[in-house]
């Protein structure tokens, strides 16, 4: 009787955990936004899933870089890393001027997620459980806002009346 409790208690405990979320280890990662904080094992199922890409909002005057949301069909996407609590991207510089390696600037309340091809001194982004990018640890607070050229680009707590709340996952295959 008891190894049958045993055995019954064990797979129980196997059936949970296969429910919750797991860490994907990811060393080299797509970000994908959704509006569920929650891994899929199929990344084209999470709920409002979109790709993300670098965008150069001002070509002009800047070399920082956002991240904007990105339609099916797009021909590629960036693959990402974490070091040293920031996300590096390697990109073509402004006008495609050379490769570089994009490494995201601090992020601030109310301001988009930038990257910027000269190594910046502090970052404050991790991946909570192996998935989740987070901000000083926490991962509520992202949000998608309407940005320069009517893109849709990634902020921290954003607060426009365009801007949508989301979680942003690093995944291992990019959704659609």
């Amino acid at each position: 009787m008891r190894t049958s409790h045993a055995i019954a208690s064990l797979a129980a405990a196997a059936v949970l955990s296969a429910a919750l979320p797991t860490a994907q280890n990811l060393t080299s990662f797509f970000l994908v936004t959704t509006t569920s904080r929650y891994a899929a094992g199929n990344t084209s199922a999470l709920p409002s899933v979109n790709a993300t890409s670098l965008f150069d909002a001002d070509s002009s005057s800047s070399d920082l870089y956002q991240l904007r949301l990105i339609a099916p069909g797009y021909g590629s996407l960036p693959q990402f890393t974490i070091k040293d609590n920031a996300l590096h991207t390697i990109a073509y510089g402004p006008h495609g001027n050379g490769e570089y390696d994009y490494e995201s600037t601090e992020v601030e309340d109310g301001q988009e997620l930038a990257f910027d091809p000269t190594p910046e001194e502090r970052s404050n982004l991790s991946l909570e459980d192996g998935y989740l990018l987070a901000v000083n640890g926490q991962c509520t607070g992202w949000t998608v806002c309407l940005g320069a050229h009517d893109q849709q680009v990634i902020s921290w707590k954003g607060n426009g009346t365009s801007c949508e709340a989301r979680f942003i996952q690093a995944v291992k295959n990019a959704p659609y």
